[in-house]
């Protein structure tokens, strides 16, 4: 079977998401989905992890547009670099502080900004109705960024896992349901670029958590707490697919024969593509 797929073939959708717990393959399996669109002659973008993310807000702090106008003055030096990298909205300004670093370096402005951290912290900076204001800004940007281009992106953990993790961790009075319902209004807000996500999914969680705490020397991810948080978030996800308002496909990779995941994938996507267009 030819599982090519032709240039023009994915103009209907702009965006492909990867899902699934630690382990399940997404990085593997998006970064040979890449490699292969660029062979296959269709402009594409990759996002795995990283600061400087579209939609992912790793490492940014968040600060009020008083707060910003006071660091502003408190640092000139570092002004210019402020001012360039900050992404101001009306009411809040994100401004990273990993990558790119500040110039020049300054000590303490970085313990400023680490001390105003938005997701990846054990404490929020924000409620909870502000922290999804913010990621519906998010993805309503970048959904509009993209409607009139012919790239097609791809994201690893974006919609379910980052976002999953960040409310457990900030908002533990959140609930499944509170959750599932934010997911859905995230993915309304992509819906334009006709998103397609994939769920990479194994048998057990416990054999699949072994197994990854094994090659990436991580012991931890073998514990029995953590392959109880993933059997419960596994679950949250599993329910949030149904309610999605575009395609998804649950699929099992527990072979972790990534050829085969890969066929499918660009089968599915081929097949589905050329019968919407």
């Amino acid at each position: 079977m030819n599982t090519g797929i032709r240039v023009g073939a994915l103009n209907n959708t702009k965006l492909i998401l990867f899902e699934g717990i630690p382990g399940s393959g997404k990085t593997t399996t998006s970064q040979q989905l890449f490699n292969h669109l660029l062979e296959d002659g269709v402009p594409a973008k990759l996002y795995i992890e990283g600061s400087e993310h579209p939609i992912d807000l790793p490492f940014f702090a968040y600060l009020t547009q008083y707060e910003y106008n006071d660091l502003l003055f408190k640092f000139p030096q570092q002004a210019e670099w402020i001012k360039v990298n900050s992404i101001i909205e009306l009411d809040y300004v994100l401004i990273p502080y990993k990558e790119p670093a500040p110039k020049p370096w300054n000590d303490e402005l970085i313990e400023y900004l680490k001390s105003k951290e938005f997701c990846y912290s054990d404490k929020p900076v924000v409620p909870f109705k502000i922290f999804k204001r913010v990621f519906y800004k998010r993805f309503e940007r970048y959904a509009a960024s993209m409607a009139n281009t012919d790239t097609v992106t791809i994201f690893e953990s974006v919609l379910f896992q980052h976002q999953i993790h960040d409310i457990h961790r900030l908002y533990p009075e959140i609930t499944e349901n509170e959750i599932i319902e934010y997911l859905g209004e995230l993915a309304v807000l992509i819906s334009p670029l006709n998103p397609v996500l994939f769920y990479l999914t194994q048998d057990s969680v416990k054999e699949s958590l072994e197994h990854t705490a094994a090659i990436r020397s991580k012991p931890k991810w073998a514990s029995s707490k953590t392959i109880e948080y993933y059997i419960k978030r596994k679950g949250i996800e599993l329910e949030a697919v149904k309610y999605l308002p575009f395609n998804t496909y649950i699929l099992n990779n527990s072979d972790r024969d990534w050829k085969k995941m890969l066929d499918v994938i660009r089968t599915t996507l081929s097949l589905e593509n050329t019968t919407l267009s």
